[in-house]
């Protein structure tokens, strides 16, 4: 492997890993920082596993300089490409405060610390002050059954974030607690009331280098490796997972749309974890399309707000097919 630059910075710059499950609300969180402190300016890199980014359409209009990195995962095939993207921003360090990084929804968070925590070169220009991991209520006990992702994103964080606790039970949500002290005791844990995010300081606290323990319930631990940096010593892969993205020019029948993916995602869609996207109606109306589990939802959004010219819709999952879901498409676009 050829010698990489040195980076050298006295004033170190903050960085914030976001972590969570697919659809677990980072691009929401991440806007809410960007408008609640509008004077700090931001780098913001966007990792999206599928080909097409739809989350980085979705960040706020901002001054932020935001670079997006498709079709893989900071956690393993694109971790050499965010050394290259550091360096390049350790030379544009005037020109922001922050570096926030949202990872993509099956990422595992330690695998892109690593990178902060242990390599001089990077030590000498960032500090990593939060990993913050976003947690869907509603999702996350199927999540943590099902993947050892969504565990090890709350094993790894340092600050916690309860998302849409008002679509479960108090009960409920008392046991989605629980479970996660279990899982991370040390971290420090909020949830999300009257539709708001915590403020959270995160420049001001620093990320303590820590050892999760051994969960009962999941009997797994993890713990952050120490070489140095090579993409080639990193095992952790998504063979498991994988993304489909459809284009159509098509425009779509946004109710038959709606009733199609709710009962394809109630009764066949048992390992389709994220489907997101941009759809347009025959009046060149577009639309947002969002789901998470069986939840799905589709809202009208500004057309200027958009530069894509076609409708684009990303599945996630685990064994899922492009002609059967291209089949499931087809039955919503009107002819």
């Amino acid at each position: 492997m050829a010698q990489q630059p040195t980076l050298s910075n006295n004033n170190l710059i903050p960085t914030i890993i976001v972590t969570g499950f697919l659809g677990a609300g980072k691009t929401s969180f991440l806007n809410h920082t960007i408008k609640n402190n509008p004077n700090t300016r931001f780098a913001i890199i966007e990792n999206e596993f599928g080909e097409e980014n739809i989350d980085g359409h979705l960040i706020v209009n901002t001054s932020s300089d935001i670079l997006e990195l498709n079709n893989g995962c900071l956690c393993c095939s694109l971790n050499d490409k965010l050394y290259d993207i550091l360096f390049d921003l350790h030379l544009k360090k005037k020109d922001f405060d922050v570096l926030i990084i949202e990872a993509t929804g099956i990422a595992d968070p330690a695998n892109i610390a690593q990178l902060f925590i242990v390599h001089p070169a990077v030590k000498e220009s960032f500090i990593l002050k939060n990993i913050i991991a976003i947690v869907d209520s509603g999702q996350i006990f199927d999540q943590l059954n099902q993947t050892e992702e969504a565990i090890k994103q709350i094993s790894f964080s340092d600050v916690i974030i309860l998302n849409k606790p008002d679509l479960i039970e108090e009960d409920n949500l008392y046991n989605v607690k629980s479970i996660i002290q279990k899982i991370n005791p040390t971290a420090t844990l909020f949830t999300k009331e009257n539709n708001v995010f915590p403020r959270i300081d995160f420049i001001q606290t620093s990320y303590a280098i820590k050892k999760p323990p051994i969960d009962k319930h999941t009997n797994c631990s993890h713990a952050i490796q120490t070489h140095e940096h090579n993409p080639k010593q990193i095992e952790h892969q998504h063979t498991d997972f994988t993304s489909i993205t459809l284009r159509y020019m098509e425009a779509f029948d946004i109710q038959q749309l709606f009733h199609n993916l709710t009962v394809f995602l109630t009764f066949q869609a048992k390992d389709v974890y994220r489907v997101k996207g941009f759809i347009f109606d025959q009046t060149n109306q577009s639309y947002l399309l969002q789901s998470v589990g069986k939840r799905i939802n589709i809202e009208p959004i500004k057309n200027d707000e958009l530069e894509l010219m076609n409708n684009v819709i990303v599945f996630i999952g685990k064994g899922i097919q492009h002609k059967s879901l291209d089949k499931l498409m087809r039955k919503s676009i009107l002819n």
